[in-house]
């Protein structure tokens, strides 16, 4: 049974959600989620530089004297940012929101990093041809590693493995160039395996923040930009839980 104030939550952030969002699974398989079993939340990651979208990262060979003047005189100004901090934010974000509705239970996180199996996993190649940030103590597991799942389930008896991804971006709101209100964007992708290696779920969506701030010649505030990021990924979760809800509808 849906609980009310989750429905109005789902709600409220259905009308946040900016761009598209996208599922592949199912309904047999989905269903498997609704004992409860706990998860195992294996490996978060993320792109290191967060860029314009749909652009290169900024050189700052090319900044100019008075962009420099300008950012010696504000801490809080630049004009590139990484997810270094951000990725530790997002893997708090995780695992304090997705289990809140109860449709998820995470597995000990000491005990996962501590198998012998999540210590000798083969790694996420893919991601590593660019450069990546994950969380710390994490490592870069790879999601299409079949005999991973089964190797975890075998020693800890956790049946599940999650695997999230991100990729932080800035956009331009409104404005000319790089003048004007800048936003966040979002794109996160949560995969779900059972002990054999197969999708039992998996979601891939695109959120930008509610908010903006102020960008002049490029430089803006890296706090600000900070909490827009991290208010999205909070959107994406909330997205992400009342999906899988929808799902699980039939068999709570």
């Amino acid at each position: 049974m849906k609980k009310a104030g989750f429905v109005l939550l789902r709600t409220a952030v259905a009308l946040l959600l900016t761009l598209t969002a996208a599922s592949c699974v199912t309904p047999g398989k989905t269903a498997v989620l609704a004992d409860m079993q706990p998860i195992a939340l294996v490996s978060v990651v993320s792109n290191w530089d967060i860029n314009w979208h749909g652009e290169d990262a900024v050189n700052p060979d090319f900044i100019g004297s008075g962009t420099r003047r300008a950012l010696r005189a504000d801490p809080d100004l630049t004009v590139a940012a990484n997810a270094e901090e951000l990725i530790n934010t997002a893997e708090g974000l995780v695992r304090k929101i997705m289990p809140r509705t109860g449709l998820l239970v995470f597995a000990d996180k000491d005990a996962v990093f501590a198998a012998a199996a999540y210590r000798e996993a083969s790694l996420n190649i893919r991601r590593m041809s660019s450069p990546y940030v994950i969380p710390n103590d994490y490592r870069l597991i790879n999601p299409r590693n079949k005999n991973f799942p089964r190797a975890l389930a075998e020693e800890t008896d956790v049946q599940r493995s999650m695997f999230v991804e991100f990729d932080f971006f800035k956009t331009m709101r409104s404005g000319f160039g790089k003048n004007g209100q800048m936003g966040a964007l979002i794109e996160m992708r949560v995969l779900i395996v059972d002990a054999s290696g197969q999708t039992v779920f998996t979601r891939s969506s695109s959120v930008s923040s509610r908010d903006t701030i102020a960008v002049s010649n490029g430089r803006y505030s890296r706090s600000g930009l900070m909490t827009l990021l991290e208010s999205a990924i909070t959107d994406a979760l909330f997205d992400f839980l009342d999906h899988l809800e929808d799902r699980l509808a039939d068999y709570l």
